[in-house]
């Protein structure tokens, strides 16, 4: 039975590499599409924004960016300290750990265009009623979890491509999941930019 859950929060001991890269892409596609659908496009690492008249360029081009510039930021971060990383353990399992953004596409399917329709300035003058907003915060706690989720996978991907523990794990984790968040963003508002 412990191995089962094993399956939820760290799968990356038994499926690594290209063969975790291989299902990680599958999934990932998954989740563009149907993100598409639902309105929403994944960027950056962490990032998930509802956006009306998405296109596909957009939805996958966002989505291959942030987690190219994660394996990449991961990688150069790993050897830094350690000389028994390997790439493909790196991409394999990074991609892999992205797979809890299937249920958010999921969900936004059923949210979706009412979070689109919700009019920010609309929000902030308080002209919604609570029950108008039950959509929006049902969505964003349920994508919370699903985040945190995929933050304990990608630390545990990071940790056993690169055989760091402790204290430096964590460190070097978070700086290169922060940096890889911010390089991200401002790579999509360059793109956004001269679109």
């Amino acid at each position: 039975m412990k191995n089962n859950w094993k399956w939820i929060y760290n799968p990356f001991e038994k499926v690594a590499g290209w063969k975790a890269f291989g299902i990680g892409i599958v999934i990932l596609s998954i989740t563009t599409i149907i993100g598409y659908f639902g309105n929403i496009v994944f960027y950056a690492t962490l990032q998930i924004k509802s956006v009306l008249n998405v296109t596909w360029s957009m939805a996958f081009f966002v989505q291959f960016l942030g987690l190219t510039v994660t394996v990449i930021i991961m990688y150069v971060a790993a050897l830094l300290f350690t000389k028994q990383v390997r790439f493909q353990d790196i991409l394999g399992t990074v991609t892999l750990a992205k797979y809890p953004l299937l249920f958010v596409a999921l969900l936004s399917l059923a949210f979706g265009q009412s979070m689109a329709s919700i009019d920010v300035y609309k929000m902030l003058n308080m002209e919604y009623t609570f029950f108008d907003l039950v959509p929006l915060i049902i969505f964003c706690i349920a994508t919370m979890i699903f985040v945190i989720w995929e933050i304990v996978l990608l630390y545990n991907a990071f940790k056993v491509s690169t055989n760091l523990k402790g204290t430096k794990c964590g460190i070097l984790f978070t700086a290169a999941l922060l940096a890889s968040e911010i390089v991200t963003i401002v790579l999509v508002f360059i793109y956004s930019y001269f679109k």
